[in-house]
């Protein structure tokens, strides 16, 4: 069974080849502007790195993105359909799949069963009745979500603790479980929030086949924030440089690396 299979609900919009467009998107804390008019088309297909020092509002964009803040000002939308007041539930349903700077893994939970957790909604409000009687249809239901929880956890290098609670797990097995939690239902769009953080080289390597082969295979649309120079540079299709909310650069890696400015902001020499 494909990863790729579970088709998410689609937002209504029309299909447009860009994923996600941000238009003049502002996000203000009080007096603070954490994000400052961004602008940004993602096509369908494309890995976007957000790039920038701290506290330059790559992570509160992410935010925005997901729903889980409300823009004060400008506008998101996914598949040509405007989300900018959507919540974070809604756009999950929706296909837009988020992982966070800290992790967000059910310590109480095996790997299995926290992979599960978003496929879950699937099977909501079908009806007590079928769970009583194991009827056939709820029974086969149950054993394709299994199926899929399972591929991904293979997938992701984690058959090995499929069984074993999440609070036990290092950390770099936390990220890579929190990444196999955010595909396993088929995202039209994920965010990854320094998704390397924590990861051996090995791990890393892992992380960057498994993402490459979604975009490649799936046109996966991928947005991710990272200090991992080298491993943004490596994956991303176009780079973003954030610095104080605002987009100072935004082109190819190999571009990028020689931006006078990039380099004088965040890069260094």
């Amino acid at each position: 069974m494909d990863v790729a299979q579970a088709t998410p609900a689609t937002p209504g919009g029309p299909d447009t080849g860009t994923v996600l467009r941000l238009a003049d998107v502002t996000v203000r804390f009080g007096g603070i502007t954490a994000v400052d008019g961004v602008t940004l088309d993602v096509p369908r297909g494309q890995v976007v790195g957000l790039i920038g020092p701290n506290g330059a509002g790559k992570t509160t964009l992410l935010d925005a993105i997901s729903g889980l803040r409300t823009p004060t000002e400008g506008r998101v939308a996914l598949d040509g359909a405007d989300v900018t007041s959507r919540s974070a539930s809604w756009l999950s349903r929706h296909g837009v799949r988020r992982t966070f700077q800290r992790h967000q893994a059910f310590g109480w939970l095996s790997v299995r069963q926290n992979v599960l957790v978003p496929l879950e909604w699937r099977t909501r409000g079908r009806g007590l009745l079928g769970d009583v009687l194991g009827l056939p249809h709820r029974r086969r239901e149950t054993a394709a979500l299994l199926e899929r929880a399972d591929e991904v956890i293979e997938l992701c290098g984690l058959s090995a603790v499929r069984d074993v609670s999440a609070a036990t797990l290092p950390i770099g097995r936390l990220r890579l479980l929190e990444f196999a939690r955010a595909i396993v239902d088929a995202p039209r769009l994920l965010l990854l929030d320094e998704p390397t953080s924590g990861l051996g080289p090995r791990e890393t390597e892992l992380l960057r086949e498994v993402l490459l082969g979604l975009v490649q295979r799936h046109e996966l649309t991928v947005v991710l924030v990272e200090h991992d120079i080298d491993f943004v540079m490596g994956l991303a299709d176009r780079i973003v440089c954030l610095v104080q909310g605002s987009v100072l650069a935004d082109g190819p890696p190999a571009e990028i690396r020689k931006n006078p400015e990039v380099i004088a902001a965040y890069l260094g020499s």
